[in-house]
């Protein structure tokens, strides 16, 4: 289940996208429940030269780092996520009880993104098997386009979701990090 995000980003979701009745995935699928306790929201400044991310956090619209201190928020959210074998396919997020189709970041619709090292021209990025990350875009009408960005890390056990809008030249963004389990496909 998905709290109401500030921003509107939950409205976003539930009105851009069809969502299909929660059915059974099919096989090849690869089901994931992620727990989370704070949630971290607030305006953010975007990184701008290559010259490092000290301090910045990664975001497939753009690595940020917060404007002051971010507002704090205890929560108690449970996502159930999949990602589906081939890249191109994508991935589907469960909210309240229907399915929602994401992208898949190193899919032919999102490639991956490049990142410079600090002091040096080497670039890499995150592998997109070993780290996958579901991606999509929103929109309502009278309100900013918002982003979602779900990244797993399964050997950690964590997964974290950026939930994000640009309005005036000004990104908002809404940030939890929590534990991941492999779950049985609903």
């Amino acid at each position: 289940m998905l709290n109401h995000w500030k921003g509107g980003v939950l409205l976003a979701v539930a009105l851009a996208f069809p969502a299909h009745a929660a059915e059974p995935s099919p096989p090849g699928e690869e089901c994931w429940k992620a727990t989370f306790t704070e949630q971290l929201s607030g305006p953010v400044r975007e990184l701008r030269t290559s010259g490092g991310t000290s301090g910045y956090i990664n975001s497939y619209d753009g690595d940020f780092k917060w404007i002051g201190k971010p507002t704090a928020t205890m929560i108690a959210s449970e996502y159930v996520f999949c990602f589906s074998d081939s890249l191109d396919s994508g991935g589907k997020l469960l909210v309240n009880g229907k399915w929602i189709a994401l992208d898949r970041i190193g899919s032919i619709r999102r490639p991956p993104v490049a990142f410079e090292g600090a002091m040096s021209s080497y670039t890499s990025t995150r592998h997109v098997r070993d780290y996958p990350a579901l991606y999509g875009i929103f929109s309502a009408p009278g309100k900013p386009d918002s982003s979602l960005e779900i990244q797993l890390d399964p050997l950690r056990g964590t997964a974290t979701v950026a939930a994000g809008s640009k309005a005036n030249g000004k990104r908002t963004v809404s940030y939890m990090s929590g534990t991941a389990v492999r779950t049985t496909p609903p």
